[in-house]
């Protein structure tokens, strides 16, 4: 009889299964997974950075190498040191760059930037960026400055991380941007790219 019952359970069992009321037993046990379109996530817009162009030379091209080689010979600083490290590597780093940074400001932090890099034509041009009130603001870390060379500044952005600056290539010229600073870093987070989307190299000047 206990074995007849058995049998008559499972029967039964089967039967239910097969009807889809299991089926309907276990989707209201199981917890309930929102759908993913109910899942939000916040992405935070590119904020548009206001900028400063306190110094611009639209004519402005380096040197020739003649003339800057006379140049650096001529300076007490650079006479007897010019195959020597570091002046050597950064003479020949500096040479090739275009967008050079700064968190600070110090006469001894420009002047390797400046003549180095050919910009020592127009440095007069540069000083105009600085006085009584620039200046405490870039040793403060409120302000930012960047040096863009052969190329025009077309708009800077914070994307919550880095600035991104956009730029057009131009034949000639250089332009001193200062900026207001979104971070407190030792480095500018710092991207540079062309409008067509190509990348420069961003050189840490101080």
């Amino acid at each position: 009889m206990f074995y007849l019952s058995q049998k008559l359970v499972g029967y039964s069992l089967s039967i239910l299964a097969s009807s889809g009321f299991g089926l309907a037993l276990a989707a209201q046990s199981s917890p309930s997974v929102p759908p993913s379109s109910a899942i939000a996530i916040a992405v935070q817009p590119a904020a548009d950075i206001p900028f400063d162009i306190c110094g611009e030379a639209q004519n402005w091209v380096r040197p020739t190498k003649a003339d800057q080689l006379k140049k650096l010979q001529s300076l007490p600083r650079y006479a007897n040191d010019q195959v020597n490290q570091p002046i050597q590597s950064l003479s020949q780093r500096f040479w090739q760059q275009d967008v050079f940074s700064f968190t600070q400001y110090g006469l001894s932090l420009r002047m390797e930037p400046i003549y180095l890099s050919g910009l020592w034509t127009v440095q007069d041009t540069l000083w105009q960026c600085y006085n009584a009130t620039s200046i405490p603001q870039l040793n403060a870390g409120k302000t930012a400055e960047v040096w863009v060379l052969s190329h025009r500044v077309t708009r800077i952005q914070w994307t919550g991380e880095q600035y991104v600056m956009t730029v057009q290539p131009a034949r000639t010229g250089v332009q001193f941007i200062q900026f207001p600073r979104r971070e407190s870093r030792s480095t500018l987070p710092l991207k540079v790219v062309t409008q067509q989307g190509a990348k420069l190299t961003v050189v840490a000047g101080n």
